[in-house]
């Protein structure tokens, strides 16, 4: 009624009951007052039913046109299974009826129809049944991942007439990643029709439809796992942000989240499988060790991304017999292997002239054994020689008052020797290096190996080691043209 008068100042309702009796005749208006009276046997309708007349207020003819009421038929009633007739200038149009368009299709039909009616291409439907509560729908997987927080749009019916296209809070939060749309019978509208009711037919719903799509992906792992695999490809962020915080969705999306790994893009499920999980805890780490970690066969990931780390230490809480460790650039270069006996004094003498060359830097030289043989060296740092590296960054840029400071800062952790620049005995450069060399092609060596070793690490090179790039490089490239060094 109230939708009446918002086009129309005058509502008249003429009916007739099927049990018998005389017509009836009510006429409101918009200022409240009516009028009810029985109507004689020639007046009104001949057969039992309902006429309600609409007479357009000023300003509103639009509302009530033959294409307008057309298209809010089919938008509201449009699924209503006993059919409308519009009459318009003497022609009847059939608009409705039917079953609803989303019972018995198959997936391939589902996408189809979805495609058609919402505009959108989806990567994959689910059909959803909850008799109890009355409820036939289908829940359609987003082609692109929307924020976790973002508002969910599902289009809802009750007892086939349209509620709204952006009903919320119908599917658990972590199913973020589907629309659905659904018919329900025992579900509650609010007052306004913008919404549904929050009760506990409302709660036992969600967790019936929760349940439904956990069990088809539970289904899609074993019968389609490619189907799967491209689902959490699209929404893996997404999925991770919400596995932080929730044991049941880390332990139902585990198997197939992403991590980058020394042996390529790989799922956790993978990764698991091959034994203990090690990683490494930033991409500066994990480009340091990525080479030798590879040559030796170990399965490192790169941890460095959003929410890897944190999802990694929380597996062994919610997957048995997984264990998780953390990798350090110096763990991986304590356990390369040693220069064997026969070269171990040619290799201790070599690692005793390089130090001098690079205690300036604050780094180390030692000589190891280690694959591949095509990597000359591998620099290595801890977190207190990354710390002093980051402060000497800040103290270039910065202004007048804090640069002296930073610098004084970075002086105080230079006797630290955390950061090492470690020497491939395999590499024929540095086995060449042992042999009768002087000390100035030594130093010239040495200083591009540690700068090579830097840019390989992806560590951003400070302001005397660009210097020390310009000058070794000319000496470097003098000494091939025959100069003295």
């Amino acid at each position: 009624m109230l939708s009446c008068f918002l086009v129309s100042d005058e509502i008249r309702v003429v009916t007739r009951s099927a049990r018998g009796g005389p017509g009836v005749s009510w006429l409101g208006r918009s200022d409240g007052t009516y009028e009810l009276r029985e109507l004689p046997e020639d007046e009104g309708r001949s057969r039992p039913g309902t006429t309600v007349w609409l007479t357009a207020r000023t300003g509103f003819e639009d509302h009530l046109r033959p294409a307008t009421v057309r298209a809010l038929i089919r938008r509201f009633a449009g699924r209503l299974e006993q059919p409308i007739v519009l009459r318009a200038a003497g022609n009847d149009e059939v608009i409705g009826g039917g079953p609803l368009p989303w019972v018995g299709r198959d997936d391939a039909a589902l996408l189809a129809w979805s495609e058609e009616e919402l505009g959108e291409r989806f990567l994959d439907a689910v059909p959803l049944a909850l008799p109890a509560a009355g409820l036939t729908g289908v829940a359609l997987v987003l082609p692109e991942s929307p924020s976790p927080a973002a508002r969910q749009r599902h289009r809802v019916y009750l007892k086939r007439m349209l509620l709204s296209d952006a009903v919320d809070g119908l599917l658990p939060d972590w199913a973020f990643f589907v629309r659905a749309v659904v018919d329900t019978s025992a579900l509650q509208p609010l007052a306004s029709r913008e919404g549904l009711y929050e009760d506990a037919t409302l709660a036992a719903v969600r967790e019936g439809l929760g349940a439904a799509l956990r069990s088809w992906l539970t289904g899609l792992a074993e019968r389609d796992p490619v189907r799967l695999q491209a689902l959490v490809r699209v929404h893996a962020l997404a999925l991770k942000a919400l596995a932080v915080h929730d044991d049941e969705l880390l332990r139902l999306f585990a198997p197939w989240l992403p991590v980058e790994t020394t042996l390529g893009r790989m799922t956790l499920s993978e990764v698991t499988r091959r034994g203990p999980v090690r990683y490494a805890a930033t991409k500066e780490d994990f480009s340091q060790m990525a080479q030798v970690a590879t040559a030796e066969g170990m399965c490192l990931v790169n941890a460095g991304y959003t929410y890897d780390e944190e999802l990694l230490n929380r597996l062994p809480g919610v997957l048995a017999g997984v264990d998780v460790e953390r990798v350090e650039p110096e763990d991986l270069a304590a356990v390369l292997g040693p220069v064997g006996s026969a070269d171990a004094a040619a290799a201790a003498g070599l690692a005793r002239r390089c130090a001098p060359v690079l205690s300036s830097f604050g780094c180390d030289v030692e000589v190891r054994d280690f694959s591949p043989t095509s990597l000359p060296c591998l620099y290595t740092a801890g977190d207190s020689a990354r710390f002093t590296r980051e402060v000497g960054e800040t103290a270039q840029v910065a202004g007048s008052f804090w640069g002296p400071v930073l610098s004084m800062v970075e002086a105080a952790g230079g006797e630290r020797r955390e950061a090492v620049l470690v020497l491939n005995w395999r590499h024929p450069v540095v086995r060449q290096l042992a042999g009768p060399v002087t000390d100035d092609a030594l130093r010239t060596a040495l200083e591009v190996l540690y700068l090579q070793a830097l840019l390989l690490g992806r560590h951003p090179l400070r302001g005397r080691e660009t210097t020390l790039l310009s000058s070794a490089l000319g000496r470097l490239v003098e000494g091939s043209l025959g100069g003295s060094h």
